[in-house]
């Protein structure tokens, strides 16, 4: 039961989310459910080829790109199928009145992990992985969800998950 399962919380992805992890019928497609609350989005990241995104509740959007261009934007509701290409980053947001919920697999060789088998998308672009910080994100992002929230009478939910992870920021590389 995608959609009621009970999940652990997941703050390294952002904005307090929940999160579970799991392999389905022992094959080799990596899989996990996520969920983020109203008024909230997680962090800018990219992986290998072949991830699928079924949104399973919420409403939203995500923004695509790839290094050094502009991102684009792809409005979700439930049932959207979601399939950032290869070393594209992505970034989901809620910008609903409920929860955002989401399935997520892809075949697990193609996975890019770093010497301890942490995928890279969990990983901050400042210590060598492939997930943007808050403090790094362009500043349109904000601008961009604040005005999408205000048209569904909401408003943003994320200064917490800003302060959060102020005090582990790793420094900027030089």
């Amino acid at each position: 039961d995608a959609v009621n399962i009970p999940l652990i919380s997941a703050k390294e992805r952002g904005a307090g989310g929940g999160h579970i992890r799991f392999n389905m019928a022992r094959g080799s497609l990596a899989s996990h459910i996520s969920q983020f609350g109203v008024g909230t989005y997680k962090k800018g990241h990219a992986h290998g080829p072949g991830a699928h995104v079924i949104l399973l509740n919420g409403e939203g959007y995500s923004l695509m790109w790839t290094e050094g261009e502009e991102p684009r934007r792809y409005d979700w509701e439930i049932g959207t199928l979601i399939v950032p290409p290869n070393k594209t980053f992505h970034q989901h947001f809620n910008t609903g009145k409920t929860p955002a919920r989401y399935l997520a697999f892809k075949h697990e060789g193609v996975a890019i992990r770093n010497a301890q088998g942490v995928p890279k998308a969990w990983i901050s672009k400042r210590l060598g992985g492939d997930q943007i910080d808050y403090a790094d994100e362009l500043p349109a992002v904000r601008k961009i969800f604040a005005d999408e929230l205000a048209k569904h009478g909401l408003s943003p939910r994320m200064d917490a998950a800003y302060a959060a992870e102020l005090p582990d920021l790793p420094p900027l590389a030089k």
